[in-house]
């Protein structure tokens, strides 16, 4: 009785284990995909790394009739007020797929042509690193909760 158990347990344990890497890929495409609301990455070691700003000129000085002047938005300003970090038309956020599945590994990719370039930075463009992709420890626990639930829950246990 108890082997017959053991070996349906088995069973439903390799048929979870065979459908994890697509849901795997799905919690790291969420994951990925959240840094851009967040606006910042978070490495293994579980460091949060904030993305750095725009440097584009926002303001210019506007001189009028009185001596003083003031400070007006620039049409760049005018253009990023308001709007996130990496996203003008989301198509880089929206890229962020499974590329390939197989039996026990998952490939998170992205098809943009500038994705490399604002993941890894480009010092000699002077464009700053702003990470979206990438192993973390948030992804990290979400993968380790999922797998051990899954178990847990075909095994009966809490």
């Amino acid at each position: 009785m108890k082997l017959d158990k053991l070996r349906q347990d088995a069973a439903r344990i390799e048929a979870f284990l065979r459908k994890a890497p697509r849901a795997v890929g799905q919690l790291a495409v969420r994951e990925f995909v959240g840094n851009f609301k967040r606006q910042s990455f978070q490495d293994e070691a579980g460091l949060e790394h904030a993305w750095p700003s725009r440097k584009v000129r926002r303001y210019r000085r506007k001189s009028g009739k009185s001596k003083s002047s003031r400070l007006v938005l620039t049409k760049a300003g005018k253009g990023d007020r308001g709007r996130a970090l990496l996203v003008s038309t989301g198509q880089l956020r929206r890229s962020i797929t499974v590329g390939s599945l197989d039996s026990d590994s998952v490939t998170i990719s992205t098809d943009s042509a500038y994705a490399q370039a604002h993941n890894e930075g480009a010092p000699g463009r002077t464009l700053p690193q702003r990470q979206f992709m990438g192993a973390s420890r948030r992804l990290n626990t979400e993968v380790i909760t999922y797998l051990k639930s899954g178990v847990d829950a075909i095994l009966g246990q809490k």
